[in-house]
């Protein structure tokens, strides 16, 4: 039974290097070696998964966000404060934090630290933390970089765990990570979210040289070779060029009317949550890519590492259409 007042996660996220963001607009153009003013500075909890629990969270759903995080920690405030329903697991070490720049022009400048080691007793406690977290829930979400210490293939043995209690498992990774989870065959989740250089990445394409030439062909390619590795669904973000959807039901595009960018930070995480929430609403690959699309479109019209509402998602208009 569960204990009183807990309400059972829709969308479970596991962030293993989560962080402190912070950022704020410089003033003019940037000069190096020079003193360089900025504007207002904001600081909010952050690391992928983190975001996707926001955004799942701003949507009225249940949700719960485990990370790495002691108690005492600033990145432990900063949850309490964005309000993102948290399963923190004391670690002994601190979070790490990152920093954005907004240039003038809406170019984004960022130093990400690497985060601390997670011992292996630390893995434990988390993997005890999911365990606990994950029954009843409809998906689990792994995302982000691994930090040292943790073995590349981490999120497939995740994956296992997942699966024996008949959760669905999304990732969104890059690295040896993303390497990891395409070697897994069977034991690969049920959905990937790259972007363009995380798609390269894992299949060498020229992925971002055709898509300035209006070229779907390399990313559509890359995705179906993905999917013939096992992953079920591909969810390939492409910047301003939408996204594209793989799955057993064919290859979909979607692509957003142009707006007005304010900040980039969380675009790819926001399009990960509204693809979750329209599994979890039982649509048609057409309308998830469509809840994707309208989510990451939204996100990069707020600032910092804001999350849009469904509402904010709703207002944008999104063509979708079948490519193969």
């Amino acid at each position: 039974m569960s204990p009183r007042g807990y309400v059972v996660p829709v969308i479970i996220t596991f962030t293993a290097n989560p962080s402190l963001d912070r950022g704020a607009p410089l003033s003019g153009e940037l000069r190096v070696g020079s003193l360089n003013r900025l504007g207002r500075v904001y600081s909010a909890a952050a690391g992928k998964g983190v975001v996707v629990s926001a955004a799942v969270h701003a949507a009225g759903h249940p949700t719960r966000a485990i990370v790495p995080v002691d108690a005492m920690d600033p990145l432990a405030e900063a949850l309490r404060v964005r309000g993102v329903p948290s399963r923190m697991v004391p670690v002994g070490r601190r979070a790490r934090t990152n920093l954005s720049i907004t240039h003038p022009d809406g170019q984004i400048t960022r130093f990400n630290e690497p985060g601390e080691p997670l011992t292996p007793e630390n893995q434990t406690a988390l993997v005890s933390a999911l365990h606990a977290t994950l029954p009843g829930a409809a998906w689990l979400a792994l995302c982000g970089s691994l930090p040292p210490g943790t073995p590349d293939n981490w999120y497939v043995r995740l994956t296992d765990i997942a699966r024996q209690v008949g959760v669905q498992v999304a990732v969104d990774a890059h690295g040896p990570a993303l390497d990891s989870v395409v070697r897994a065959g069977a034991r690969a989740p049920d959905v990937i979210s790259p972007n363009v250089t995380e798609l390269e990445q894992v299949t060498g394409r020229p992925i971002r040289t055709a898509l300035e030439q209006g070229d779907l062909h390399q990313a559509t390619a890359a995705a179906l070779e993905l999917r013939a590795h096992g992953i079920t669904s591909v969810l390939a973000t492409l910047g301003a060029n939408g996204a594209i959807l793989a799955c057993d039901d064919g290859v979909w595009h979607a692509e957003a009317d142009p707006v007005e960018m304010v900040s980039v930070v969380g675009a790819g995480d926001a399009a990960l949550a509204g693809y979750l929430l329209a599994c979890h609403a039982g649509h048609d690959p057409a309308a998830r890519l469509r809840r994707a699309v309208a989510y990451g479109t939204a996100c990069v019209t707020l600032p910092g590492s804001e999350v849009p509402t469904p509402g904010q998602a709703a207002d944008v208009p999104v063509q979708v259409r079948q490519i193969a």
